[in-house]
């Protein structure tokens, strides 16, 4: 998950690791139209806390890296 932080884009996330579209889906974020939005918007658009979706992301990442 080298490189993403708070302010990568989730259009970014989803094209470097498309694979975490259903976790940042199931979180509420949007994948699509808001797809614009840095990590942090987007998860505070949905009611999350920015750094439990990073969290939530960088595990997914890592298992996915497994």
């Amino acid at each position: 998950m080298e490189g993403i932080t708070l302010r990568t884009t989730v259009n970014e996330i989803l094209e470097r690791f498309p694979e975490a579209v259903s976790l940042l889906s199931e979180l509420g974020l949007d994948t699509c139209c808001g797809g614009a939005e840095p990590l942090e918007e987007a998860a505070k658009a949905a009611g999350r806390d920015p750094r439990e979706v990073w969290e939530a992301l960088r595990s997914l990442l890592r298992e996915e890296a497994r």
